[in-house]
């Protein structure tokens, strides 16, 4: 299909396409900008359609889809299917109102599709369990409560919805002669899945790999009373591993361009996290502090508006220091303080 703009200037769908697989962006109100949601045409049906990932439930990014769609000479109506990386407002926001027009079949993993029934979004978590977290944590009490409205964006970002189809590890979706596997990836969120196509080493990443930001495993709370917390950073570097082991040839992502050398990515990941742990070292080389202090000492300009995030940063380095035996945590009238016992490295 010739797309080029008056001029000789590459248009869009160009600009996007990598064989059947079309990229289009929308936008959302997040700092991380806009988000992809991938088209993928089935050669064997022609004009059967499946999308991975929506974007947020806004009439800006309907618009956006949809004129992606038809920039593409396709229509919403033909979507057969909608997978759902995992239960962010920016990756199903809309995909009821999708499925509403086209009667496409979503799938989501089990725990993520439990949470797209709700308004629920990690950073507005404040139930009883996580304000005594915080408050452990040196949250100061006049804003432990404060979820700095992401409530309000909940539930005007998304709708609830009931899944189609329950997906799990090692699951198969085939879309003519592709066959996506389902692979398990926690640690930016516990049920956070990728599709990965053997044959052409094509990898859909979601939030896992990211081109231009290292993405952010956030914090994660036990499902009942006197279970562990999870270890949100180290399921994250585990998830690398498997991944790491995938041949791909090109990886899609939510955010940013696509990735042509995932496991150059990946070593890059790792160091940043090495530099950030030794920060962390060298801040409580002091003396014993909160996490919360580490955290406004650590992200000065961000710490009152993105509090979730960023003690998702500090308690997930936190977490690697201590099994790691360079740090323990000691509790002081409620409060725990991480104090360094040996130089980590």
């Amino acid at each position: 299909m010739e797309t080029r703009a008056p001029g000789g200037s590459i248009g869009y769908a160009d600009r996007h396409r990598f064989g059947r697989v079309m990229r289009i962006p929308t936008p959302t109100p997040f700092p991380v900008g806009d988000i992809n949601s991938y088209l993928i045409e089935d050669p064997t049906r022609r004009g059967e359609l499946t999308l991975i990932d929506t974007g947020v439930k806004s009439p800006a990014s309907f618009d956006a889809l949809r004129k992606g769609f038809k920039e593409y000479g396709h229509a919403l109506e033909q979507v057969r299917r909608i997978l759902v990386t995992h239960a962010h407002m920016d990756h199903y926001g809309q995909a009821k109102r999708l499925r509403e027009i086209s009667g496409a079949t979503v799938y989501a993993y089990e725990l993520e599709a439990e949470r797209m029934k709700t308004y629920w979004s990690p950073s507005a978590q404040r139930d009883e369990r996580i304000l005594a977290a915080f408050a452990r944590w040196g949250v100061p009490p006049e804003i432990v409560r404060s979820d700095g409205g992401m409530s309000d964006l909940s539930k005007q970002l998304q709708d609830p919805m009931d899944v189609d189809v329950v997906l799990g590890e090692g699951d198969r979706v085939e879309i003519g002669d592709w066959t996506l596997e389902v692979l398990e990836t926690p640690g930016h969120c516990e049920g956070h899945v990728v599709f990965y196509e053997c044959d052409t080493h094509t990898l859909f990443s979601g939030d896992h790999l990211l081109t231009d930001i290292s993405p952010v495993p956030l914090l994660s709370f036990p499902k009942r009373e006197g279970e562990p917390r999870p270890k949100s950073l180290a399921r994250f570097m585990e998830s690398l591993r498997k991944v790491e082991a995938l041949e791909c040839e090109i990886t899609f992502p939510s955010h940013g361009d696509v990735i042509l050398e995932h496991r150059k990515l990946i070593a890059g990941y790792r160091l940043h996290h090495e530099r950030r742990a030794l920060q962390l070292a060298r801040m409580l080389s002091g003396g014993p502090r909160t996490a919360f202090d580490l955290a406004t000492k650590m992200f000065p300009r961000h710490y009152a508006a993105q509090l979730f995030l960023v003690l998702s940063e500090v308690i997930g380095h936190l977490d690697i220091l201590v099994d790691q035996g360079s740090v323990t945590l000691e509790e002081k009238a409620g409060i725990e303080y991480a104090r360094l016992v040996r130089p980590c490295g």
